[in-house]
């Protein structure tokens, strides 16, 4: 943006710093405020930036002490925007301004995942020096904090609102490199580049990002800086691979290495395809991100890391087994294994890291017949009491000991998991009878924080089981392939519930009158569903016309049908019962497109009063795939 007038100015500023603030207070420092932007020579960012840091000083002795302070003078950053982002970060506590700094290691306009960067300062110690306070809570702390100061911007955010990623303006990563001087540095090596030289700022660094353009030669001469506590590699060519002798190399030099990131930036990018036993020697290692390669397997010797905090090995799709001596990974709290669907087994060692606040994917297996592998079973969740956020269980179908889950109340002690997925599918041959995954379900009681559940291919014919009706808290179900259930009613009664998914399944009843296990009752005051928001189907091949026919859903905003290509008409019931209905979206359906398309349809004004209406056939125009 250009410069903006002094008129210009004083309108953003005032935006900022006295929003929500007495009228009196406001004229009491309009004076000496117009002083201060009239420093601010016009620059947007500069307005914004000081606007923050005066938002939270009330005196005028505080607002005169940013005016007169010498920072605005000083000539190495007296030009563009140093002068104002300068005051805002000597305000922050010096704990919050090493956080900072580090971010001069991301090369411009890099997109910095959120929950990476926390996990990076974690590895250099910077959070965890408050006692009883997760060093998680304090990062994410630190992290607003910086936020509210305008230090990030650019916030990628998810369904619910939480920033995910986000980027540094790039005067704010220009100020960064300002402050770190030589401990950071980026470089970027092309074809035919030359061997980096390195000179003499370059060898005392500390941290660095290393950027791999196609084609490039790996510069091998990193490994003389043994400094280094953060190296971060990434390529820009999905066919890269590091030769093989690389890898050792940096291993066995770098040694005080506290972060190591070769995380592929590109989908399906094969930057390493082994990762040798040498990395036994970086014993100072607290953070490793191999996400999204094509590793099979993981050394025994990655487990005398006994420093480790952080293991990142997500989307990694061929890998095939984990070292069978994880458990001595003693001080490891995050194993983020998202994506890791070639595992059939986790070693049952795991058991032993009681530390672990993160557990992306666990897997029962408790009916393999290897004897040579000591496989994990639900048993091995039971002491894991510190696990927080997201867990989905994978191979419900193999549970062999139902009575010994139930003893053992291996989820209810869980209170800061608030996403939980079930997934009964079963490794091997051999079918389960539907009692056997209820008897299952009743007995993985989940603590009744949980605000998200998933069940996928469970053969009971009912969810009615006290644990699940004390979820007063869930505001998320998503039910696939559970093919017995088809009354659903009782869930009708969940108080918070503002979204229900379900996909692959001939569920016929939402909500009807009275309900054989008197679940539901017309005659109740209770209102069904009294906060259900989005509903979706997803291919439910066998719905018939009269279905959903008594259904009320008074709050209901959003409803999605996809890939349902039998249905000819859509239920008079849930489009009848559904008052606020704001959004309706079918996808993949020429028969329902044809009979309410605007003008032409013979039931267009059965949904004309809807808002929002979307057809969309999705394999022709890049939709959703189930």
């Amino acid at each position: 943006m250009k410069e903006l007038s002094e008129e210009q100015c004083w309108l953003l500023f005032r935006q900022f710093v006295f929003s929500g603030k007495p009228s009196k207070e406001c004229e009491k420092l309009e004076e000496i405020g117009r002083e201060i932007v009239a420093k601010c020579k016009g620059l947007p960012l500069a307005a914004k930036t000081i606007g923050n840091l005066l938002r939270f000083k009330k005196t005028r002795d505080e607002w005169q002490r940013i005016l007169n302070s010498e920072i605005w003078k000083l000539e190495e950053i007296e030009k563009g925007l140093f002068s104002p982002l300068m005051l805002s970060y000597n305000d922050l506590p010096s704990m919050i301004r090493r956080c900072f700094s580090y971010c001069a290691i991301f090369s411009k306009d890099h997109d910095i995942d959120k929950d990476h960067l926390i996990k990076l300062w974690m590895a250099q110690g910077y959070l965890g020096l408050e006692k009883n306070i997760e060093m998680e809570i304090i990062g994410q702390e630190y992290f607003d904090h910086l936020v509210s100061q305008s230090f990030f911007q650019e916030f990628r955010k998810d369904k619910d609102e939480n920033i995910v990623s986000w980027k540094m303006h790039d005067i704010v990563h220009d100020f960064a490199q300002f402050l770190s001087k030589n401990e950071y540095f980026t470089v970027e090596i092309n074809r035919g580049s030359e061997e980096l030289v390195l000179d003499a700022s370059n060898e005392k660094a500390r941290h660095s990002m290393l950027t791999l353009n196609k084609g490039a030669t790996f510069p091998i001469s990193i490994c003389n800086i043994k400094s280094l506590r953060s190296l971060l590699i990434g390529c820009k060519d999905s066919e890269y691979l590091l030769p093989n002798y690389v890898l050792p190399n940096l291993f066995g030099e770098l040694t005080c290495l506290r972060a190591l990131d070769m995380s592929a930036k590109i989908r399906r990018q094969n930057l390493i395809a082994t990762i040798p036993k040498e990395v036994k020697k970086l014993v100072h290692l607290k953070y490793l991100n191999l996400s999204h390669q094509k590793v099979e397997k993981l050394p025994e010797s990655l487990c005398e890391l006994y420093n480790l905090q952080t293991l990142d090995i997500s989307w990694c799709e061929g890998l095939k087994e984990l070292p069978q001596g994880m458990g001595k990974l003693i001080n490891l709290r995050h194993l983020i294994n998202l994506g890791t669907r070639s595992l059939s087994y986790m070693p049952k060692t795991i058991e032993k890291l009681t530390c672990l606040r993160t557990l992306s994917e666990f897997i029962e297996n408790s009916s393999s017949s290897d004897a040579s592998k000591a496989c994990s079973t639900l048993a091995c969740l039971k002491d894991l009491k510190h696990l927080r956020g997201t867990l989905e269980i994978r191979g419900l179908g193999n549970v062999t000991n139902v009575s010994e889950v139930k003893r053992m109340q291996i989820l209810s002690n869980k209170k800061n998991l608030f996403v939980l997925t079930l997934r009964f599918d079963k490794e091997g041959k051999g079918e389960r009878k539907n009692d056997e995954d209820e008897l299952l379900l009743e007995a993985l009681q989940s603590h009744p924080n949980l605000e998200k559940l998933a069940i996928e291919n469970y053969r009971g014919r009912t969810f009615y089981f006290d644990w699940i009706m004390s979820l007063t808290g869930l505001r998320k179900l998503s039910l696939d392939s559970c093919r017995n259930c088809m009354n659903l009613s009782p869930l009708a009664k969940l108080p918070s519930l503002e979204s229900l998914k379900i996909h692959r399944m001939s569920v016929k009843k939402l909500v009807t009158g009275i309900e054989s296990d008197g679940a539901f009752s017309s005659s109740t005051s209770v209102v069904p569903f009294p906060k259900l928001k989005v509903l979706e189907f997803w291919q439910i091949f066998e719905w018939e016309e009269g279905d959903y026919q008594n259904s009320i859903l008074p709050c209901l905003a959003s409803l999605s049908i996809n890939y349902c290509g039998t249905l000819r008409v859509l239920p008079d019931g849930l489009l009848q019962g559904a008052k606020k209905l704001q959004h309706l979206e079918i996808f993949t359906s020429h028969l329902l497109e044809e009979r309410y398309s605007k003008g032409t349809g013979e039931d267009w004004q059965k949904i004309s009063h809807i808002p929002n209406i979307k057809f969309t056939d999705s394999y022709l125009q890049g939709g959703p795939l189930p």
